[in-house]
């Protein structure tokens, strides 16, 4: 025997059989440390006996960035373990989006949400009962339905994966309330395996995490690194916001996300940026669209058909659409209200550049948050808004540091200048843009306008594209602030000029 052949031989006895399963199943050359990691726990646990080696094993919160490949974490072991898999997930779009991924593999999971008559169901329960599925895709509510948890409660369950776990604190204390159950649900169950995946955490998020999912018993911790170095941050003060969404898009590629804090937001904004750049004769001008909880099931399909694979496309959206959605190509995300909380930021933020390739972030703020601050229904929530404004109104600090720090993570490597934060490029400011452009104006022109005819001077300059009503409104704004002021006597009574 040759010593070429021996060598061969060797290498297919020893050969990795997590990583060849991934090859076969999935089509993969490589897994990431940490997916090693989470799916050897699980895959260990699941061998076990009923011990204390299983319990430690068996339960885990894993902590990877937006991109790191956190489904395949449960999505391989569930092909490789006896027993179903339950995935819960907190929005119809992600349960979709990963039915769809998993159809692509050549696998059959089956959903279980609300709405589905007698024949719908009594196909589920045969697809399981018979193995033809081994892979279950349901929210927290119909998951405490008792005809549900009564049939699976006689089912195998193996496995209840927690996806977008942070969904526990931020809204299962506030409109989600089902989130608080999902321990009850673990325990009727009963499955040997437990894990919790979400993108970030804070320690306060973590906590809640530990006390709603896995009560008193002890669950690993596997916390990657959060970072993702490929997205440049930025944080921008205005006082119209969307006539600086529009000037974002039109200076950053797409595909883009922006994301609005109401279901009546995503639509106004889509329409006014349809108008405007149709306006423009911008080729396209027609690649802009909305998504929000409110729209049926079938305009959801349709709007998450057309964006995955449209290249030019504009998404107005609420947080409806950005948890886990795969679309790796997202450019530019915009986050035209502020987030309920940092980790809520990040993942959001994270849509961008899951293919690796150079993404822009921003977040924009100004004196609408106040109102933000005022809708907060807690002095916890008020503490998540309170954090991210001052994020965003700090220009001496690095943003992706900043970021990081509030999630408790050592950030003292080293981050790349280029594709860093505007902070680090000496472009950030802590004014609100429109600010300047005003004062700038007045400074020029001082006590030669009246409020009214400055917003129609400014109004046609062509460099900066404004309707007489969003100057008027930036006009006013400075005048309540007390930073231009309108004489009240002659000679120059009624008008304006910077204090």
């Amino acid at each position: 025997m040759q010593d070429n052949e021996v060598d061969k031989n060797f290498s297919e006895k020893i050969e990795d059989p997590l990583s060849a399963a991934a090859s076969r199943l999935f089509g993969l050359s490589y897994l990431f440390p940490y997916q090693r990691l989470v799916i050897t726990n699980i895959l260990e646990a699941a061998q076990a006996d009923a011990s204390s080696d299983r319990e430690s094993l068996g339960r885990q919160i894993v902590i990877l960035p937006t991109g790191a490949g956190k489904s395949l974490c449960f999505q391989l072991p569930a092909m490789l373990i006896n027993g179903l898999t339950l995935v819960i997930y907190p929005i119809l779009s992600l349960m979709a989006d990963q039915e769809r991924r998993l159809h692509e593999r050549g696998f059959s999971p089956v959903i279980i949400r609300g709405g589905q008559n007698k024949e719908e169901r009594d196909e589920i329960w045969k697809k399981l009962e018979s193995g033809q599925s081994k892979f279950i895709i349901a929210n927290p509510e119909v998951l405490l339905t008792p005809q549900v948890k009564s049939r699976l409660e006689k089912t195998k369950v193996m496995h209840i994966v927690i996806d977008e776990a942070h969904c526990v604190s931020e809204w299962g204390e506030s409109f989600r309330p089902s989130y608080l159950e999902i321990g009850s649900i673990i325990t009727s169950l009963n499955p040997p395996l437990v894990t919790a995946f979400t993108a970030t955490a804070s320690a306060a998020v973590l906590e809640k995490i530990k006390k709603y999912i896995f009560g008193d018993l002890e669950a690993r911790q596997i916390v990657g690194n959060p970072d993702r170095p490929n997205i440049s941050y930025s944080a921008k003060g205005c006082i119209n916001r969307d006539l600086a969404v529009r000037d974002l898009l039109l200076q950053n590629s797409r595909p883009a996300i922006v994301f609005c804090s109401s279901r009546p937001g995503t639509e106004k904004l889509a329409r006014y940026l349809q108008n405007v750049f149709g306006e423009m004769e911008l080729s396209w001008s027609g690649e802009i669209r909305f998504y929000h909880a409110g729209l049926s099931r079938e305009e959801k399909t349709d709007v998450e058909k057309w964006f995955i694979n449209n290249q030019q496309a504009v998404l107005c959206a609420t947080c409806a659409y950005g948890m886990g959605v795969d679309k790796a190509d997202v450019r530019t995300v915009i986050h035209r209200d502020c987030a309920p909380s940092v980790e809520a930021y990040l993942q959001e933020a994270g849509r961008a550049g899951r293919d690796g390739g150079q993404s822009n972030a921003f977040l924009l703020w100004g004196p609408e948050d106040e109102a933000s601050l005022a809708r907060a229904k807690t002095e916890e929530a008020r503490g998540r808004v309170s954090a991210l404004l001052r994020y965003a109104r700090d220009v001496n600090h690095c943003r992706r540091h900043s970021l990081l720090a509030l999630l408790n993570y050592d950030s003292d490597g080293e981050v790349p200048e280029k594709l860093c934060c505007d902070v680090c490029e000496n472009k950030a400011s802590d004014a609100l843009r429109e600010e300047l452009t005003v004062l700038n104006f007045l400074q020029k022109n001082k006590r030669r306008y009246t409020p009214e005819k400055a917003a129609s001077v400014l109004a046609m300059s062509k460099s900066i594209h404004w309707q007489e009503e969003d100057a008027s409104a930036v006009i006013d704004y400075l005048i309540k602030t007390g930073k231009i002021k309108k004489h009240k006597c002659f000679p120059w009574k009624n008008k304006i000029t910077v204090i």
